[in-house]
């Protein structure tokens, strides 16, 4: 204990002074800054789109779409698909215009039953096809069959190998996921798979994945819980014995896309669309993955609807339209179909798996933004919701050090009242967005989605897993995000790019920090290449930023929008001077360090072709579709494709995408390098725009 009188003395004074700080009349406040959170759009507006949200809703469509995994009906392969139905009459309720777009047909496995029953030495029933459909392993072909157990292990090459005289005959008892091993099983002659393999076995022993086995034989699966138990009778020496009666077909089904369109005052101003996958395959059935985005977006189309129609909010300039897709294999036909439309289009709003409850997943809902080759304001606006949600939907200290609640609550009366966790990501594919942002259509396509998902893909991702408070934050995110970008005008452009410069300059500020690093942690033999891709990646972010706030010409074209445009690109590339300015500083200091020279950064001789290389697409790419340019390249000479390999480009979508008669290759390569930690060797990247040149895709 300090017992020096001075210092009491001390401390007693700076008491009485805080004292007096805190009893006074207000004049003198706490040094903390409140808590100042504000929206693109009026808070007029905001309220409106709030109180008309609900989670709710949107979890009653998860459990009439998804109650559970179920067969599908005969009726479903001759007429609309169930879930189609129950959309296209949720629109006509809501009195919206809506179609049912079919985009071609697809074929698909189907299971009628399949059972799998002990008959020695016991008498029960293992798994039922009707009561747990995952059971049965899609692609499971017919069978009707006793035979005799054995276990597997983890099926491996070896045991297979060295075990072919006991296995012929038998069904195998494995822990590895059927997929893995049932050709190696078959053609040992096995019978087929029993399997209790589980990504999840600790987190929800009676988890079963969703997979598939190609080709012949047959499949269960059980939940781990219960696999455990028939292992460990095999393992003890147990002689068993089942029983095998497996019906199946496969079925010829309709691409079927729901769509709804809420009109726009200008036809020619584009569209904002939505799009969230209604099926993913026809077996596969899922609460948050995939029915929560359906869900989701078919609220913000009511909500939406309902808002404009009372003159609650005004009427959008641009049209927001709906799609309710199969994934990929629907989506990819209604793009193609509707190419001139879509290419129009401002961006796509994609909603993947968004009703998690978030803190029993320990998940975040993420919002993966759209690729450089598609950079612009729609991120930012979206972005900017995620934020407001994030920072007024949290319990905090504020001013005076006292404590505040949620300062702009959006809680559904029977879900969490949890605070809400987000996290801003960069681009990511997996899910229909990918297909906008392919090059070959273009549009910046932006992805939100719950991860991590405890019962993703899984027989346990039911409605119970969704949170309404989660799905009502969804809803108004999404609705709130796309009717800014609808209605946008030139007051609103100007308010959009001050967004933009805002974000421009924290994620030019986190990719300096990362340019620093690489340069910190260089070595003697890598330090020039190191830091010439440091900079390489600071001048990759710093177009990209750019050439996202030149977008804000779709919204506005007025001259003062234009000079802030100019203005705040001027900006951008200030901020890279200073970086790059920096970062020199700090490659002289590791270079002394390191007791090597300087950098000196000069092209080489392979940088300068490439400099001098300035690609634009042709009309053919124009018109060619999404999958377009692997048809047409796999067409070429193969000795041609053997002389120009390009298969270590990260991402050759982005890499084309990014072409646009203004950039040279060397440009490209900052551009795509930027964005992903493996670096695309330049020469490459020269190779594949010598394939696309040749397959007549870019002109230079």
């Amino acid at each position: 204990m300090n017992t020096n009188p001075v210092k009491r003395s001390a401390f007693r004074g700076l008491l009485v002074i805080l004292s007096v700080i805190i009893s006074g009349t207000g004049s003198l406040k706490s040094q903390y800054p409140v808590n100042y959170q504000y929206t693109l759009l009026p808070s007029e507006i905001i309220d409106e789109l709030i109180a008309a949200s609900s989670g709710e809703l949107a979890w009653h469509h998860i459990v009439m779409l998804a109650p559970y995994t179920q067969p599908r009906y005969d009726y479903e392969f001759t007429g609309n698909l169930r879930e189609s139905d129950y959309i296209t009459g949720k629109l006509k309720e809501y009195g919206l215009e809506f179609s049912l777009d079919r985009v071609g047909k697809t074929t698909t496995w189907r299971g009628i039953k399949g059972t799998l029953r002990e008959i020695s030495p016991g008498n029960q029933k293992l798994a039922d096809f009707l009561e747990v459909p995952e059971m049965l392993v899609e692609g499971s072909q017919p069978a009707s069959m006793k035979a005799e157990l054995i276990w597997a292990g983890e099926g491996s090459v070896s045991f297979f190998e060295e075990n072919r005289d006991k296995i012929k005959g038998k069904i195998i008892v494995t822990s590895s996921s059927p997929g893995n091993v049932n050709a190696r099983a078959l053609n040992s002659g096995a019978a087929g798979i029993i399997s209790f393999y589980s990504p999840r076995p600790l987190t929800d022993p009676l988890q079963i994945p969703n997979t598939s086995i190609q080709g012949r034989g047959f499949a269960f699966l059980l939940p781990p819980r219960e696999g455990i138990i028939l292992r460990d009778r095999l393992l003890r020496g147990e002689k068993i014995t089942v029983e095998v009666n497996i019906e199946t077909r496969t079925e010829q089904v309709e691409l079927q896309v729901p769509q709804c369109v809420i009109k726009g005052s200008d036809p020619a101003a584009g569209e904002i669309i939505f799009t969230a996958h209604l099926f993913e395959g026809y077996v596969k059935m899922g609460a948050n993955d995939n029915m929560s985005g359906s869900a989701v977006i078919l609220e913000v189309a009511r909500i939406l609807s309902d808002l404009i129609r009372a003159g609650r909010i005004p009427p959008p300039v641009r049209s927001i339209r709906f799609l309710w897709v199969p994934e990929f294999s629907g989506t990819i036909p209604w793009v193609n179909q509707n190419l001139e439309r879509t290419r129009k289009a401002l961006c796509d709003i994609n909603l993947d798996m968004v009703g998690l409850n978030l803190r029993e997943n320990n998940s975040f809902f993420c919002f993966h933004r759209s690729g450089f080759s598609t950079a612009s304001f729609v991120n930012d606006v979206m972005e900017s919701y995620f934020r407001f949600v994030g920072e007024t939907n949290v319990e905090g200290i504020t001013d005076n050090l006292g404590r505040r609640g949620f300062s702009g609550r959006i809680v559904a009366p029977t879900g969490t009242d949890d605070p809400f966790w987000y996290r801003i990501l960069s681009l990511h594919g997996s899910s229909d967005n990918a297909v906008f942002n392919d090059w070959s259509v273009n549009v910046p396509g932006m992805k939100m989605i719950t991860w991590p998902d405890n019962y993703y893909h899984s027989s346990e991702d039911n409605p119970d897993k969704c949170d309404p408070t989660q799905l009502r934050r969804a809803v108004f995110i999404s609705a709130t995000g796309a009717y800014t970008i609808a209605s946008a005008d030139d007051r609103m452009a100007g308010r959009i790019l001050s967004e933009q410069y805002s974000g421009a300059s924290v994620r030019m500020g986190i990719q300096m920090a990362k340019s620093a690093d690489m340069v910190y942690n260089a070595g003697r033999n890598d330090l020039a290449s190191v830091y010439k891709r440091a900079c390489y990646n600071l001048e990759g972010v710093a177009m990209a930023e750019k050439s996202a706030m030149e977008k804000i010409r779709q919204i506005s074209e007025n001259p003062e929008i234009t000079n802030m445009i100019e203005t705040r690109k001027t900006a951008v590339d200030n901020i890279l001077k200073e970086h790059l300015s920096a970062l020199k500083e700090i490659m002289i200091k590791k270079s002394s360090y390191l007791n090597v020279p300087a950098v000196n950064l000069t092209p080489d001789n392979t940088e300068k072709s490439a400099m001098k290389i300035v690609p634009m697409p042709t009309q053919k790419a124009a018109t060619m579709g999404y999958g377009g340019d692997r048809r047409i390249i796999a067409s070429l000479p193969q000795d041609f494709l053997s002389k120009y390999r390009y298969n270590r480009i990260v991402n050759t979508s982005e890499t084309a995408g990014l072409a646009n008669g203004k950039r040279n290759l060397l440009d490209i390569k900052k551009m795509v390098d930027a964005q992903f930690e493996t670096e695309s060797p330049l020469q490459d990247i020269i190779n594949y725009f010598m394939v696309l040149k040749e397959a007549g895709l870019m002109k230079y």
